[in-house]
């Protein structure tokens, strides 16, 4: 073979090189201008309220069931609490801290209680108010129901109090009627499905984008395939610069 062939082989080896190296690099640049242009607009794009729900996904970020799943239901209504999150019939999440003691209507809205808090929610599902010490809700609260006059009482410490229509509490004597709230079995159809929407409002868009774009997503691998970008890119710059400068002397010697 000529050393002319062979000089020109060899440059169309480096052009095949280049080519392949620069689409690996392109399409990776691709991802990171668009993930990282989303980011840019997370509010817009309502990135933090919106969450994965592939099992794939899920699994990759070891989300597990939840350790308690609490659920109470009123004439029209259903109330679930898995561990930190509660759901309100279809509703979006609602952050609860505390344990669920059960809820019952009130007007229209829901009053949901928690040992140590009472949420407003309305008919939408959306959380309106939340009620704590500084509103005399007291603390330790086990139970809530109705008397035989469908007025609200709340059972906290052994102690009974009467919740007004402007949402003051007062303490009473004893009752044996009040209708308190029991807690629903779940079947195992229904467990399922609930850990299944607990598990869908953990991680949200906007944390596994931040996740793929810094490469956090992968572990450990995510800094060797950074690494390995790198590399791809100073390939593409120093094969760059080979081919210009083969080009211009072929064309000086033309």
């Amino acid at each position: 073979m000529s050393n002319k062939r062979h000089h020109r082989n060899k440059l169309n080896s480096l052009y095949v090189w280049h080519r392949y190296a620069g689409l690996l690099a392109a399409l990776f640049i691709i991802f990171i201008t668009i993930s990282g242009v989303a980011l840019n607009h997370t509010d817009d794009l309502a990135l933090k309220k919106r969450y994965i729900s592939n099992n794939i996904l899920l699994d990759s970020y070891n989300i597990q069931a939840p350790t308690r799943i609490l659920q109470f239901k009123t004439g029209k209504r259903t109330v679930t609490q898995t561990d930190g999150l509660l759901f309100v019939d279809s509703g979006d999440a609602i952050t609860a801290e505390t344990v669920l003691t059960g809820a019952v209507e009130f007007n229209d809205f829901l009053l949901i209680a928690l040992t140590n808090k009472l949420f407003l929610v309305d008919a939408d599902n959306q959380l309106v108010e939340t009620l704590g010490d500084i509103d005399g809700v007291p603390n330790n609260i086990t139970q809530i129901g109705l008397d035989n006059e469908q007025q609200i009482n709340i059972l906290a410490n052994n102690q009974i109090y009467h919740l007004s229509a402007d949402l003051s509490f007062q303490k009473i004597a004893w009752d044996y009627n009040i209708n308190w709230l029991t807690e629903e079995q779940l079947s195992d159809a229904a467990s399922i499905t609930i850990i299944q929407r607990y598990k869908s409002n953990i991680i949200s868009l906007e944390t596994l984008m931040l996740d793929i774009h810094s490469g956090r997503f992968f572990g450990s691998y995510g800094t060797l395939f950074f690494d390995l970008i790198g590399i791809i890119l100073l390939f593409l710059a120093f094969t760059g610069v080979i081919i210009w400068i083969r080009q211009r002397l072929k064309q000086n010697h033309q």
